[in-house]
């Protein structure tokens, strides 16, 4: 399709813009994009977005339909409704006008190319091609990431790009003969640009130039793929799961439909399996409970509180958090208690920083009494357990929240408040200076926060959220990035392994998975 003619801005914006770029970066849901003007996909390294105001842009589905777009300004950037769902590619141009900046300081003509891409970014129908001079695609598969780079339709050989990292770091390359740079390894959001200048003069708006620099862009998720391994030993959610040494446990959780709640819809069943294969190993069963989790402290599986139904199926629902805690003693295959909550506490979680047992959110069922919302922290030293839990004011109260530690802090993320709003929020918590902070919160719709999962790997944080969407944090400064898709599913838990990510169980349409996802990524 041919673009209309390219708009002006002006000169002067062309000498401000010459060091940014236009990139388009779509929302959660691909229903909505930002456009940014700036050196990274960061929206705070952005400059005045009106600058861009005479971009024209398109969207092109997956069977060639193009719709122009609207650009609302929104502060530091313009908005964009995007049209239907599924792969499609953003695309457009303008026109910047006439300068003379730069080292050789020769009157330019300055026209800018940008592409995004939704979807799987490596689908057929991803080049534009016609009035995009200069254009970057990607190809390949994930983690195995090769750019493309044409001009007027033809491979650019030995031309430089830039590529923007998922990772937030910055490469400088060049082309090879066929027009081609990398593979890159990293999984989520990539955006480079690239250059393409011509000695060819002409005039524009009254203004003479002796060169025409065409410069591209390009924004896509290379998302990781997920693969099924051993399924859980039943269909479970809202339970515990942990890596102990070589082995992966299981514990408990919700076995019913969907809030159908009786003694006979929670598990106390106990399972373990090799990280590197094997069945299912029974273990001994404990106190059938749902929502809580489990913890790994030197050569022991801990377990703390959880909810437990006391009526039979069909009567009136009795719902109560229990206070007990325990742990599984790998070597001898024997539970050993704890001291007990100082009340009872469910829907929290727990993390072991050195020899703290952590205990974060969460509430207190009561049955037909008042539900009582925990407001405290608690921590047990696991060297000394018999000097009991201490309490820690925590600035939050939620339910349905998941915990990791990352560099000896505990994140604390999503949850439910007592009003019932879903949080996408972040809270960080450091042992050994008894100290709260706030990290970057969750993206996506206003569910994004409910019965998440996380963990660590590689030094980086993971979360997985409710729609499927894997999430990770590089640098608690930065924002989250996704960077892979799996089945959607609530409740649900992931831990870590040599290979990668194991995901597992979890609620969705009212019923309960086995599914255990790996996702090979670090």
């Amino acid at each position: 399709m041919k673009l209309p003619k390219l708009v002006a801005i002006s000169a002067a914006l062309a000498m401000v813009a010459q060091a940014h770029f236009t990139f388009i970066l779509p929302l959660p849901g691909d229903e909505a994009a930002e456009m940014i003007l700036g050196d990274t996909l960061s929206t705070r390294d952005t400059v005045n977005p009106s600058l861009a105001a005479g971009a024209r842009l398109y969207l092109r589905d997956a069977q060639g339909t193009v719709t122009p777009l609207k650009m609302d300004q929104d502060g530091h950037r313009f908005l964009l409704s995007l049209p239907g769902r599924g792969d499609r590619v953003i695309y457009g141009a303008a026109n910047l006008g006439v300068a003379s900046r730069g080292k050789d300081a020769r009157p330019h003509l300055l026209l800018y190319y940008t592409k995004t891409i939704l979807g799987n970014a490596y689908a057929a129908g991803t080049i534009i091609g016609g009035d995009q001079v200069v254009e970057i695609t990607p190809q390949g598969k994930p983690g195995q990431v090769s750019l493309h780079v044409a001009a007027r339709g033809k491979a650019l050989a030995d031309a430089e790009i830039t590529v923007l990292l998922p990772d937030g770091q910055q490469q400088k390359v060049k082309t090879n003969a066929a027009g081609l740079v990398g593979p890159f390894t990293q999984h989520g959001r990539y955006g480079a640009w690239a250059r393409y200048w011509e000695d060819k003069s002409g005039d524009h708006e009254g203004k003479h130039y002796d060169q025409t620099r065409h410069y591209g862009m390009l924004v896509f998720d290379s998302l990781a793929q997920p693969q099924s391994v051993a399924p859980l030993l039943e269909k479970t959610s809202s339970f515990g799961a942990v890596v102990e040494g070589d082995w992966l446990y299981v514990y408990g959780g919700h076995v019913a439909r969907t809030h159908s709640y009786s003694t006979a819809s929670v598990s106390g069943q106990f399972s373990r399996r090799k990280l590197s294969g094997g069945a299912w190993e029974p273990l001994p069963a404990a106190t059938p409970l749902q929502g809580l989790n489990l913890a790994a402290y030197a050569g022991k599986v801990c377990r703390v509180g959880g909810m437990q139904p006391r009526n039979a199926a069909g009567e009136k629902t009795n719902n109560v958090s229990v206070a007990e805690a325990a742990c599984f003693l790998r070597q001898q295959g024997t539970w050993e208690a704890l001291p007990a909550l100082p009340l009872p506490r469910s829907s929290h979680d727990v993390a072991v920083v050195g020899d703290q047992l952590i205990i974060t959110g969460g509430w207190t069922l009561q049955g037909t009494e008042p539900t009582l919302w925990a407001k405290t922290t608690l921590i047990l030293d696991l060297k000394n357990p018999a000097a009991g839990w201490r309490e820690v004011a925590q600035p939050f109260e939620r339910r349905a929240l998941v915990t990791a530690v990352w560099g000896g802090r505990v994140y604390v993320i999503g949850g439910i408040t007592p009003s019932g709003k879903v949080s996408s929020e972040v809270d960080i918590y450091d042992p050994a200076t008894n100290v709260w902070t706030k990290g970057p919160a969750l993206p996506g719709d206003k569910m994004t926060g409910f019965a998440p999962a996380a963990a660590v790997l590689g030094n980086k944080l993971y979360a997985s959220t409710g729609d499927g969407s894997l999430l990770v944090l590089h640098d608690a400064t930065q924002p989250w990035q996704r960077v892979a898709q799996t089945a959607p599913r609530l409740a649900h838990r992931m831990v870590p392994g040599p290979d990668g990510l194991y995901i597992l169980g979890g609620a969705v349409k009212g019923g309960n998975l086995d599914l255990t996802e790996k996702l090979a990524i670090q």
